[in-house]
């Protein structure tokens, strides 16, 4: 952080530009965006903006969300707690009837003199439900906010469902499905909400308004259902498409509750699979470009020098991996993110981290990259430092949690807590404290989490010791505030 500020003293003597010693926060989150993508090492999602950012700033290879479903882990993230201490850990819940007197990130940066703005999805919405209103926002964190809406939402009824949706359910939010609605992008609800950002960035420059500003920009896909312009689905033409083959034997050890299978998905087709994988890259393309505008604009009103961007997504996304699909579960896939951090008051020549990062803790980060100080109460912790110095090592584990989704495909499962933690080397899940089932993987030699260990005579050391750095991080996560 005495770089950040040293640089901003630096930056206020010179008189270069305008006289505002705070740098602006340009925050880009996306939704169901798991790390699938060029930038990461994926050899058929195009992501070139992405890959531009990594460029000029640091990307996390091992960021991980506390809680895989969008409300909890949104409300983990700008709350800095954990979601045991929110008490969000279900969809439609909102953190001021558990914990009204937190403050969020955007907040936080409104009390010092900030403009904050939210343009689309930050805080939970239903999707597609909620597209266009507020959702479940946070109305006082903004000066203002701004709700898209865009032909994606107008002509729902154009969506094609892989299974029939519930009773009665017209939206069908939580179903693996996608949509060819055609149109520029300018005409999806994501292109107008970067129209709309582009037009607050010129709008609001510090140069003009004499104050900074924290821009939300939160983009609705990936999400279900997929959906971008036509221009992107042909990037991926079903025939070259691969994708993740089933693996019969990969199930035989996993417990029961950690199954979070969907009806709709349990007999899918090869078919099936290329229309998902091609739907659901050609939604991740279209956000990157969409990205790209709001990078080229920062650019074009000589802002880049002044803003530090923060490019992340909710949560992970699986896509066949051990038969399942969406989130909701506590494999590497659905729980870790990509994040990538573009700040120009650091400068190095290594653009990959391969620290161990926890969602909580981009609160007290963006905070500490603003020299802005940081609230003692929060649970989450600065890793600023590793902005400088990215070969740093910084958590030993990340906790995520979830609630088991056994029980969609087979009545009368019960409901249990799910917790895990990743180390360097392992991850480690209890399943109701280990008497529903518990999963020990060794990184080293499983990086897609096949051989559940968790009975290998081998581990035994192993597992009495990530046994207890678990037991001690639930612990702690549960604290109250």
């Amino acid at each position: 952080m005495m770089k950040t500020i040293q640089f901003l003293s630096l930056f206020v003597i010179s008189g270069f530009a305008f006289s505002i010693e705070k740098p602006n926060v340009l925050l880009i989150m996306v939704d169901d965006m798991n790390t699938m993508l060029s930038t990461y090492g994926h050899k058929q999602v195009k992501t070139p903006n992405l890959e531009k950012l990594k460029k000029e700033g640091v990307q996390f290879n091992k960021a991980y969300v506390q809680y895989p479903q969008c409300t909890a882990s949104r409300t983990s993230m700008l709350t800095g707690l954990y979601p045991d201490q929110t008490g969000v850990t279900q969809l439609r819940q909102h953190f001021r009837n558990f914990v009204p007197e937190a403050k969020t990130l955007p907040q936080i940066f409104k009390e010092k003199g900030y403009y904050t703005a939210r343009v689309g999805k930050i805080f939970h919405y239903d999707v597609p439900r909620e597209v266009g209103t507020d959702g479940m926002d946070d109305s006082i964190s903004w000066v203002e906010k701004f709700n898209p809406i865009g032909i994606d939402k107008i002509r729902h009824d154009k969506t094609t469902w892989l299974g029939p949706r519930k009773p009665n359910d017209k939206w069908g939010g939580g179903a693996i499905s996608w949509m060819r609605v055609g149109g520029s992008s300018d005409e999806h609800t994501d292109g107008i909400a970067t129209q709309k950002a582009l037009e607050l960035l010129k709008a609001k420059h510090s140069e003009q308004t004499e104050q900074p500003f924290f821009l939300a920009v939160g983009y609705f896909r990936p999400h279900v259902p997929f959906a971008a312009p036509e221009k992107f689905f042909d990037l991926y033409p079903r025939e070259k498409i691969d994708f993740i083959q089933s693996n019969s034997r990969d199930r035989e050890d996993i417990p029961i509750a950690a199954l979070s299978d969907d009806h709709h998905t349990l007999n899918i087709t090869d078919s099936q699979r290329k229309d998902v994988y091609q739907a659901y890259y050609a939604s991740i393309s279209f956000i990157d470009e969409e990205i790209g505008k709001l990078l080229n604009q920062l650019e074009l009103l000589n802002l880049k020098e002044t803003t530090i961007v923060i490019f992340v997504s909710d949560h992970g996304f699986l896509m066949g991996q051990h038969g399942l699909w969406q989130k909701k579960n506590l494999f590497e896939e659905s729980v870790r993110t990509p994040l990538i951090i573009s700040s120009p008051f650091h400068d190095n020549d290594v653009n990959e981290s391969n620290a161990i990062i926890e969602l909580v803790d981009l609160f007290p980060t963006i905070l500490d990259l603003t020299g802005i100080d940081v609230p003692n109460y929060l649970s989450g912790k600065s890793f600023a430092s590793i902005i400088d110095h990215p070969v740093e090592k910084f958590r030993l584990s990340a906790l995520s949690q979830t609630d088991s989704k056994a029980g969609k495909t087979r009545p009368g499962f019960p409901k249990v807590k799910g917790y895990s933690i990743r180390t360097e080397r392992f991850r480690y899940t209890e399943w109701d404290q280990g008497n529903q089932g518990a999963e020990l993987y060794d990184h080293a030699n499983d990086s897609e989490e096949i051989d559940n260990l968790i009975f290998n005579p081998d581990y035994e050391r192993e597992k009495i010791k990530l046994k207890a750095e678990l037991h001690k991080r639930i612990k702690d996560a549960q604290q109250k505030i």
